[in-house]
């Protein structure tokens, strides 16, 4: 069987959250299964990320620069059609096998539409509605994606297939004293962005450090995105930035476990989110979370961090509070982390997806 997989997001660097699914996917895809082939779709401009594969699986550059799914991809299924497609994000070529996978990670677009372009949501939309009216086989991680695609979407069951997400535990730390000379800190990681709550964690840190008296600075990890002027306006009016608020940008791979190892809490209140990798990146090392008590983040906690409900700044920087003066709460959530991190594999995430390439449809 050939299995064709859009692979344009995969890169070697500034890997966020599709781009990381994607990567790994491929990757654990290529250590499990040496009987069947792989077509990896990629753009001209693909770098190194994708060497080193078995011989079972075969690169093809598509020379689009616009519109490369719609019109690249496209003319390439008609060309050449694999046996399978798989779509790791969320949109699919005009023309695609009968069995065509489609991964949905979130629907964060129709409940803060403010967020994205007029253009990006037609897009996105008018996917959904041509993935479903084509019979797409749509696999989903999460159960408030599930519950997402019910609402708003006439899709039958036998298309929606479930596989558990994947995870590698982050173990090797590169600098161990690197963010050391911020200690102690609280931490932001995503991309500044409006869904993330920024501003909300932001009002949550200001009112902490007036009602309360602590050190701890608050480092944002992460690059800029939609709605970032208003973000760093609020940054800016704060009176202690920039001495204590700190943006770091962009964080690394290598940096990751050490900005995390170092940090007395990760503040993860985001206001929608398909799944949430720094949850079960700050439980490798132990540290405590802060999420939001909707979406799919109190899914994956599962008991292991404290919720909070994002629209409400003070019960942010309540739980705050609780972590920073009670450390038997640390202790607590820890004891529950770790079982929540022997949920998660890449190894069984690439089981469970080409379980779903091989069935019969």
């Amino acid at each position: 069987m050939l299995i064709g997989i859009d692979a344009s997001r995969v890169k070697s660097t500034h890997r966020t959250g599709t781009e990381n699914y994607s990567y790994n996917l491929i990757k654990h895809l290529a250590k499990i299964d040496n009987k069947n082939r792989y077509r990896l779709y990629v753009q001209n401009d693909y770098d190194s990320s994708l060497d080193n594969l078995p011989n079972n699986f075969e690169i093809k550059v598509i020379n689009y620069k616009k519109y490369w799914t719609q019109i690249g991809l496209s003319l390439e299924m008609l060309r050449q059609k694999p046996d399978v497609l798989f779509i790791p994000a969320h949109t699919i070529p005009f023309f695609a096998p009968k069995k065509t996978f489609l991964t949905i990670h979130d629907l964060a677009w129709k409940y803060y539409p403010e967020a994205y372009s007029k253009k990006d949501l037609f897009i996105q939309n008018a996917n959904l509605k041509r993935a479903v009216k084509k019979n797409t086989g749509i696999v989903i991680y999460s159960r408030s994606t599930l519950s997402d695609l019910k609402k708003f979407y006439n899709i039958k069951n036998e298309n929606i297939h479930f596989v558990s997400m994947g995870y590698e535990k982050i173990i090797s730390i590169s600098d161990d004293k690197k963010y050391q000379e911020y200690k102690p800190y609280i931490l932001s990681v995503g991309r500044l962005e409006t869904r993330k709550n920024i501003i909300g964690i932001i009002k949550a840190y200001n009112l902490l450090r007036k009602e309360r008296k602590i050190r701890h600075k608050l480092l944002l990890a992460g690059k800029p995105g939609y709605g970032y002027d208003e973000i760093k306006t609020e940054i800016t009016k704060s009176k202690y930035y920039p001495k204590d608020i700190v943006e770091l940008g962009y964080v690394s791979d290598d940096d990751l476990p050490a900005i995390y190892k170092n940090a007395s809490m990760l503040l993860y209140p985001s206001l929608c989110e398909g799944f949430g990798f720094p949850i079960l990146e700050a439980h490798t090392f132990e540290i405590p979370v802060i999420t939001s008590n909707r979406s799919s983040m109190a899914e994956i906690a599962d008991g292991s961090a404290l919720l909070v409900n994002p629209d409400k700044v003070f019960e942010i920087a309540a739980a705050m509070s609780q972590i920073i003066n009670k450390p038997e709460i640390k202790k607590a959530l820890n004891i529950k982390a770790k079982k929540i991190l022997s949920r998660y594999s890449w190894e069984q995430c690439a089981k469970e997806t080409l379980a779903v390439f091989e069935e019969k449809k």
